[in-house]
């Protein structure tokens, strides 16, 4: 088969997939008369959607170039750090390419679960087409559903770093940096699908048990997103102690720049005063390089035999589990609410966004506990963890609602109203930052001088959570009623979720604004806290729950 065929056939493929990825027929959804609008066929519609949430991560992509590209132009302005220009700059660059790395690879995973659930590669098994074939079409096809995103890094980092230090070969020397973070984050995010795949999504059974063991895989699995929040959440202090280490303690900066992608950043950075520094100085960053660039080639090689491999474990798995499990009779909001638990427990990329909000609360809880800061300072670490507990359970919960194909597709046959799904939906984003809260005040009761006041902060948040989350699912779940399609991953409805998103923010973040920055009369701010939290509660809470078609 020469490469033309081939291409043709990953064609042929990918629009299966993106079909899937939308309408999720073969997860129990049922395509609906109201999709097929002007005369436009369903598959061109799920190429078109799928196209637009490409374009989305795109351009979150090419905001962070452009904060990357401000911090490199302007940064040592206004950052005090000791660090020398070049290691400055290349902490810069390997920072970004560290979020680079984690952006792909919760992309990744996002395009793993339609790509596999599709069952579009089953054909390839079973055809008249030999193994390297099949391997280079599946490969085309995973890759085309997210290729806007990857070659947006390519094309516009390198343009950011060259303007940013102010020089050409820089942003070209970065490239292969760009390179080896790609297809790092795409190995490592198959590579966990392959593991959920085999140890966690084909594990039978339904008890409290087996749900408790996948758990404790995912919490495993959840140390390296561990170690990339550290790096997001604190490069201040990162670059900080960069700066310390350059001049008490050389061996340690060198340790750090050893690692990935620090190489490639620290090379990026230099290139730009190669007049000015020995040759000498260049030796070793260029080993470390060459010898990630060797691995980089090797997880390419494995990379490209992935997808495929990856759909034949995900069918070996399916048949295991195939085993009758003993129905328990529960109220339908519990029932909805543990159907979210096992099916997060069983699929990598919705437990990853899960439990993301418990990760960076317990970072941001672990480094007041351990850093020992003034009382002033851990005060502010405790709100900031609750604070970002708040914008990240409501910026996702839209995926607790992608979990719903099943849930929506019942609601056709059984008397599960809109109000359980959305009731249910509701109490799982609450508990989500409920737990987010536990963390950090468990970790900073200690610390934090006046405990009870960030205690009665973080409760008076609660109903402003609440509303967010009802907003964002009451119109979702709209949308699915009017359209008959409900959205099935965050990915393949990235576009919508942008949308239901900004809303949702709004609502959370108003009583945190108030608080904040809103100097009232008559009140205290925790006063006017609570009136805001609960102007934004009742209004959204009887419109939604009382089933009115809203606004979006």
């Amino acid at each position: 088969m020469d490469w033309k065929q081939r291409f043709r056939a990953a064609n042929i493929l990918y629009r299966e997939v993106t079909f899937q990825a939308i309408y999720a027929l073969k997860s129990g959804n049922v395509f609906a008369a109201s999709e097929r609008k002007r005369g436009e066929e369903g598959p061109a519609r799920a190429q078109r959607r799928v196209f637009q949430s490409k374009m989305t991560v795109a351009v979150l992509f090419m905001l962070t170039f452009l904060a990357s590209s401000f911090a490199l132009s302007t940064g040592r302005r206004y950052f005090p750090t000791t660090l020398s220009p070049v290691y400055f700059d290349g902490a810069i660059i390997s920072l970004v390419l560290v979020v680079l790395f984690s952006l792909v690879w919760i992309t990744g995973l996002q395009v793993a679960l339609p790509f596999v659930s599709s069952q579009a590669t089953t054909a390839l098994l079973v055809l008249p087409v030999d193994e390297e074939d099949a391997a280079w079409i599946s490969f085309l096809a995973f890759l085309r559903l997210f290729d806007a995103p990857l070659v947006t890094a390519l094309i516009f980092f390198p343009i950011a770093v060259g303007y940013g230090i102010g020089s050409l070969w820089a942003g070209l020397a970065v490239v292969p940096g760009v390179v080896s973070t790609e297809i790092f984050a795409l190995s490592l995010s198959l590579l966990t699908a392959k593991f959920f795949s085999r140890s966690v999504s084909g594990a039978s059974g339904g008890s409290l048990r087996s749900l408790a063991v996948r758990w404790a895989y995912l919490i495993l699995w959840t140390i390296p997103s561990l170690v990339i929040t550290i790096f997001i959440t604190f490069s201040y202090q990162i670059i900080s102690a960069l700066g310390s280490w350059e001049n008490g303690d050389p061996t340690l900066l060198n340790v750090v720049f050893a690692l990935f992608p620090f190489p490639f950043g620290y090379l990026s950075a230099a290139t730009a005063a190669l007049s000015g520094d020995p040759l000498s100085s260049f030796l070793v960053p260029l080993a470390l390089a060459g010898a990630y660039l060797v691995l980089m080639a090797l997880s390419a090689r494995w990379l490209l035999d992935a997808p495929i491999a990856l759909s034949r474990v995900v069918n070996v798995s399916g048949e295991r589990s195939m085993n009758s499990a003993p129905l328990v009779v529960s109220r339908p909001t519990l029932a909805v609410l543990k159907k979210d638990l096992r099916i997060a427990s069983r699929t990598p990329a919705y437990a990853f966004l899960l439990l993301l909000p418990l990760l960076d609360a317990f970072v941001l809880g672990l480094f007041t506990y351990l850093g020992s800061p003034a009382p002033v300072l851990a005060e502010r670490y405790a709100f900031a963890g609750v604070t970002v507990a708040v914008l990240l359970a409501t910026f996702f919960g839209p995926v607790f609602f992608a979990t719903e194909i099943i849930g929506f597709s019942l609601t056709r046959t059984l008397p599960l109203s809109q109000r359980t799904l959305i009731l249910s939906k509701t109490l799982l984003i609450a508990i989500v930052y409920l737990l987010a809260f536990a963390v950090v005040a468990v970790l900073v009761s200690s610390k934090v001088h006046n405990f009870p006041s960030f205690v009665l902060f973080a409760l008076l948040e609660l109903p402003a959570v609440v509303a967010a989350a009802l907003l964002e699912i009451g119109v979702l779940l709209e949308r699915a009623k009017r359209t008959g399609v409900p959205i099935a991953s965050l990915y393949s409805g990235a576009w919508w979720t942008t949308l239901v998103v900004l809303p949702g923010l709004l609502v959370s973040a108003a009583p945190l604004a108030v608080y904040n920055y809103l100097s009232l009369p008559y009140l205290p701010p925790i006063a006017w806290m609570a009136v805001t939290a609960c102007l934004m509660l009742i209004p959204i809470g009887v419109l939604v729950l009382r089933g009115k078609n809203l606004p979006i």
